[in-house]
């Protein structure tokens, strides 16, 4: 009898097998180095815990058709500790029976013991989860992109909706003459100005302590140690599908921290935030210095995840604002939880949820 259980490490060729069958191959990894970051990823990432196992559909033959990737995040709420759990790789055989697979995998999700659960949803899966009793933070769905080179940029959306690939090439030298003036001009919202900040490569170490320091004032806020924030860094920067990963500390002339940025840089290309960390005052040189970094080597645009308290700075920064492709989808019988993360009073980045495993593959 089909049914939903446990997945162990023991699955994990399986899992591989349906990943290539969902996903069409593991985004460039061999096979061998594929299953490798599929083992870390659900049996031996820093949080692993047998409270909050991934989970595997069953088939009545004995065969995986579907999985669903749970890992535990611990966070806090005003001091108080509050387990989350993660979901991740959400995949069905689409020659199985999907729907039933799916359902029942998320409903066993939805029943662990963990006090908040969260998911990125497509508008499909967004249905099936509110359908359980879950809701949508609206505001943590806003995706926000800054345009570098904005001649580019409409070049490529405009090769997107079927310019002829000869009409886009002929037009890159006067795009690169336009995105030069709009940079080096003080008067357009694409000025480039060299930042005073100062930057350095963030260690383990240093980010930790800044993600301590600058979260406190979060309600809710993520927990991490130095053996899981290490860990975390060395997968984002171990696969280059989205581009080269940047871990950058911004300093003032004082040599005291403003805050940093994660992201992976992608020249001739959208580059991908994973995170950005600053105070209300700083915040505003951090984009600055992220912008100016993401331009001098080569970005059409960089695009991230809104964080709330940041909507005013990436609005005075000229960013624009869309739904995105994923939606982020919560759900706890804690009101408490859910109202902080409702009034942007939460510390949730891409590294706190699905969006950096994507990424990652």
């Amino acid at each position: 009898m089909a049914h939903v259980r446990p997945l162990v490490e023991g699955d994990i060729p399986a899992v591989a097998a349906l990943h290539a069958t969902v996903f069409g191959g593991g985004g460039g990894r061999d096979p061998q180095t594929l299953r490798a970051h599929l083992t870390e990823v659900f049996c031996r990432h820093p949080w692993h815990d047998g409270k909050f196992p991934s989970l595997a559909y069953e088939a009545a033959g004995g065969e995986i058709v579907g999985v669903l990737g749970v890992m535990r995040r611990p966070m806090s709420l005003n001091g108080r500790p509050i387990q989350v759990a993660i979901s991740h790789d959400f995949m069905v055989d689409p020659r199985s029976r999907s729907t039933l697979a799916a359902m029942e995998l998320l409903r066993v999700f939805l029943a662990g013991s963990q006090d908040l659960s969260l998911a990125d949803g497509t508008a499909s899966s967004r249905k099936i989860w509110e359908a359980f009793g879950g809701t949508t933070s609206l505001l943590h769905s806003i995706r926000w992109t800054r345009a570098l080179r904005p001649s580019r940029c409409v070049v490529d959306v405009m090769r997107k909706r079927g310019l002829p690939a000869a009409m886009a090439v002929a037009a890159r030298p006067w795009c690169a003459v336009l995105d030069a003036v709009a940079a080096r001009s003080s008067w357009t919202p694409f000025h480039q100005p060299v930042p005073r900040a100062s930057r350095e490569d963030v260690t383990a170490e240093r980010l930790l302590a800044c993600l301590s320091d600058f979260s406190r004032n979060r309600s809710l806020r993520p927990e991490y140690d130095e053996r899981s924030v290490q860990w975390l860094l060395e997968i984002l920067g171990r696969w280059r599908s989205s581009g080269s990963f940047r871990k950058v500390l911004v300093r003032d002339v004082r040599g005291d921290v403003l805050g940093w940025y994660l992201y992976y840089l992608r020249p001739g290309g959208v580059g991908e935030v994973v995170q950005i960390g600053a105070t209300h005052d700083s915040i505003g040189e951090v984009l600055a210095h992220l912008f100016f970094d993401a331009w001098r080597r080569g970005a059409l645009a960089v695009s991230g995840q809104l964080d709330p308290a940041f909507m005013e700075a990436l609005s005075e920064q000229h960013c624009l604002f869309d739904s995105g492709a994923f939606w982020t989808l919560l759900n706890s019988n804690d009101l408490e939880v859910l109202e902080a993360i409702y009034r942007g009073d939460a510390f949730l980045t891409r590294l706190e949820g699905e969006g950096w495993i994507r990424l990652a593959c």
